[in-house]
């Protein structure tokens, strides 16, 4: 990658001392000019991993293209694998990145009044990481906090699926069967008293082993 690309996919502005990346630059941090040259990175780049970095952070910025490319870009798994590693644990990370992009997209799309529009955007990339977090170690408490925060009631039955997948594998997926517990007794009680009857588990079994 080259120096000025670099600087357009993960330069930060000195008076933007908030962020730690690219991504999290408020709006009158990001010049129009650079939004476009990013944007034109990701048509015009002959090098994908460049159209992915791009696809991301304009999704983090609240652009509609961005979004639409990352969504293109979970349909091809193998591409996207291993791209960002987890730096204690040493797991696939991309999805987790790819999370945390479109709740920026929504907060970005809800700070120009455009909530509603966003809401639909996001369900179905969103649904698609819940499905994945429920096979690998990645971790989706971002999803469980924006659910949480906005009241998306649609996705519930996702989050119940996806505890079932994940309980039985605490070797795997560790705390977040406890963050997922902690999040569905706020909605379902029922329904997390009768799996963990099922099961022959109680909550303190899976709080008493979270190390993060």
């Amino acid at each position: 990658m080259d120096r000025k690309t670099n600087e357009l996919l993960n330069g930060i502005p000195e008076q933007a001392d908030y962020a730690a990346e690219a991504g999290e630059l408020d709006p009158e941090d990001i010049p129009q000019e650079r939004m476009s040259a990013v944007l034109g990175l990701l048509i015009n780049s002959d090098d994908e991993a460049v159209r992915f970095q791009a696809a991301k952070l304009l999704t983090s910025w609240g652009v509609v293209e961005g979004l639409l490319a990352l969504e293109e870009s979970m349909e091809r798994p193998a591409f996207i694998k291993d791209f960002y590693i987890h730096r204690l644990h040493g797991y696939d990370d991309t999805y987790r990145q790819i999370l945390m992009a479109i709740t920026m997209y929504f907060a970005n799309m809800a700070g120009r009044g455009e909530r509603d529009v966003a809401r639909a955007q996001v369900f179905l990339p969103l649904s698609k990481i819940i499905e994945f977090a429920g096979d690998e170690p990645f971790e989706i408490s971002d999803a469980l906090a924006f659910v949480k925060r906005e009241r998306y009631l649609e996705y519930i039955p996702l989050f119940k699926k996806y505890l079932r997948s994940i309980i039985d594998h605490p070797e795997i997926h560790r705390w977040k069967i406890y963050d997922a517990i902690e999040f569905l007794m706020e909605f379902e009680p029922d329904f997390v008293m009768s799996l963990l009857k099922e099961k022959n588990k109680t909550i303190e079994d899976f709080s008493l082993t979270l190390q993060r």
